[in-house]
């Protein structure tokens, strides 16, 4: 029995690194060899050399780093000074200026790209009233208009790095430094500013990372008006059909992962460099003091910003959903409600609905239960192999999306020698995608709602006689299935509403709510496309709302229990920068 034991509890490990390698190496390995794979089935870098002998595809490099890069520094610079607004500053409304800052987030980066094309069209209104004061009508469908919208979606991603690291930022240093003699100007600038730069780089990266996979941006604005990118080049390529497609596409795919996977790298170095704070609790205590004229001028100058960036555009988008035609003046003779009976009604539009949902459950259920396994396993049972899976699931989430479509495309129609499952072509392609794809963001959120749990409490469970079922019923599922349902609502939203992945795995009868509306906006059909849209993005925003209820309109967050000890004392300190005002 104990030899029994022994072997089982060998073979668990085996059976895990077997698992690994079958859903996240291989798939990559096999996007490899098929980069490699000549038209006459010999290997070689024949399909580099002739992409890089190709001005198409030095056109395609040459515009995905110019967007990336430019698209990063607005939504660094957006991002990092609203995120020093709310962190730091005495302006009201902060709970609205963060839903608002997290729209990008929450909505589907297609259709923030819908919303602008249709604010921005050309018969729109914007562009009638710039056009009558004598200026030229503002092009979306140009670089321009990607790298704006590209900059705006990823906002958030700067947004969210840079506010928790400001808080977690002591203020004994700024007291120090306001003591050797600096201003609170260049205390905020040589300390604070200094202490957040990493965070700022971090998210700075990430920011670049989300805008060179980003696939749905450059579909909508740039496919139309022939400006390739590497995510629809490789789609180009992935659907031509021609004898060579394959392998073309796939070499692109490794030169995307080398810019990708360079990044992540980057994106960790940084993150490593302020890891020295993650264990140190936020500050939500105001920082910075304005006058009541330039709070109010902050206060409502950011809630503009916002308002311009995120609900003009899709208001925009709302009233054209209404429109009998595309184009059409917003009047009483032009509305219809035929475009919304027209999705509620479709078949196709219906099916496609029932999908994505289907999709977005059974990811959503299978990544809560293996991510929290795996995160258990890591954190208690100290498990060498889950922490090996946690890393091989990294790795499909760090590649692009475009990339880990095709790499499912080659692996999956034969897994293993002779073995083929058949699920290409129907919908559990895309579930083993999905999942593959999201699992990390699940292990990830699992870990941190485990390590509110105090080991103790299940020590004393196992010291009282009960089994490890009884630790799970009566203490840990009680104390964290909050967080992880909070946690996992951010795997549901991108798998309902998922275009990059099933915009190449998709077929004719599981074709999902992203790619419907794709092919709308595609086909002509833009009033539909917004139709659609508005009701996803109700749905979505309205689901985020019930989730962070708690927190989303709060004014002001306050910190019970933490009392700086100049807060009281020392005013001059705080009020007078002269170095008489600074001596303690």
């Amino acid at each position: 029995m104990e030899k029994t034991r022994k072997i089982g509890a060998a073979a668990i490990p085996v059976a895990v690194y077997l698992l690994a390698a079958l859903f996240f190496i291989l798939p990559l390995l096999r996007l490899f060899i098929m980069s490699l794979t000549l038209e006459d089935g010999t290997y070689g870098l024949g399909n580099f050399i002739q992409l890089l002998s190709e001005e198409r595809t030095h056109e395609a490099i040459i515009n995905t780093i110019i967007i990336a890069v430019s698209s990063t520094a607005i939504a660094a610079v957006i991002g990092s000074f609203i995120a020093f607004l709310t962190a730091y500053s005495n302006i009201k409304r902060k709970g609205i200026i963060e839903f608002l800052v997290m729209l990008p987030f929450i909505i589907p980066s297609y259709i923030i790209t819908l919303s602008w094309s249709s604010f921005l069209s050309t018969r729109g209104a914007f562009n009638g009233i710039i056009t009558a004061i004598g200026l030229p009508a503002v092009d979306i469908y140009t670089m321009g208009g990607i790298i704006l919208v590209l900059g705006f979606c990823n906002i958030p991603i700067v947004y969210v790095n840079v506010v928790h690291m400001l808080r977690k930022i002591p203020r004994d240093m700024e007291w120090a430094a306001r003591a050797c003699g600096y201003s609170q100007r260049q205390a905020m600038l040589k300390i604070n500013l200094r202490s957040a730069a990493p965070a700022i780089a971090a998210g700075s990266v990430l920011a670049f990372l989300s805008a060179i996979d980003n696939f749905s941006v450059p579909a909508f604005l740039g496919i139309s008006s022939g400006i390739p990118v590497l995510s629809t080049y490789i789609y180009e390529n992935a659907i031509g059909f021609g004898p060579n497609s394959f392998p073309l596409a796939a070499a692109l795919s490794m030169i995307l992962s080398v810019i990708a996977v360079a990044g992540t790298l980057l994106e960790g170095f940084f993150v490593s460099r302020g890891a020295s704070m993650d264990s140190i609790r936020e500050d939500y205590d105001v920082r910075v003091e304005f006058k009541e004229s330039k709070r109010k001028a902050f206060e409502w100058g950011t809630l503009g910003l916002l308002m311009i960036l995120n609900i003009i555009p899709m208001l925009s988008m709302l009233a054209s959903s209404f429109l009998k035609a595309y184009g059409l003046d917003f009047k009483p003779e032009n509305l219809t409600f035929k475009n919304f009976a027209f999705v509620f009604q479709n078949r196709g539009v219906v099916s496609a609905i029932t999908t994505s949902v289907t999709l977005a459950l059974v990811t959503t259920v299978v990544c809560i239960i293996a991510g929290t396994a795996i995160a258990y396993a890591k954190l208690r049972l100290k498990s060498r192999a889950a922490v090996i899976l946690e890393k091989c699931a990294s790795l499909t989430y760090a590649i692009p999306g475009i990339v880990l479509a095709l790499a499912m495309i080659f692996h999956w129609v034969e897994p293993l020698p002779g073995f083929r499952p058949g699920i290409y072509g129907t919908i559990n392609i895309l579930i083993v995608a999905y999942i593959t794809r999201y699992l990390v963001m699940q292990i990830k959120g699992s870990t941190t709602a485990l390590l509110t749990v105090d080991p103790a409490m299940e020590e004393a469970c196992a010291a009282s006689g009960r089994g490890f079922a009884a630790r799970w019923t009566k203490i840990l599922l009680p104390l964290i299935t909050g967080p992880i349902l909070s946690g996992a609502f951010m795997i549901f939203v991108p798998s309902l509403t998922e275009l990059t992945l099933s915009s190449i795995l998709a077929s004719a009868g599981t074709k999902t709510i992203g790619l419907t509306i794709f092919n709308y906006q595609q086909g002509g059909d833009y009033n539909l496309a917004a139709a659609m849209s508005v009701i996803i993005t109700i749905l979505v925003v309205g689901g985020y709302c019930i989730v962070n209820r708690k927190h989303l309109f709060s004014v002001n967050k306050e910190v019970k229990g933490y009392e700086p000890a100049y807060k009281k004392g020392d005013k001059k300190l705080r009020e007078d920068p002269s170095p008489e005002g600074n001596q303690p």
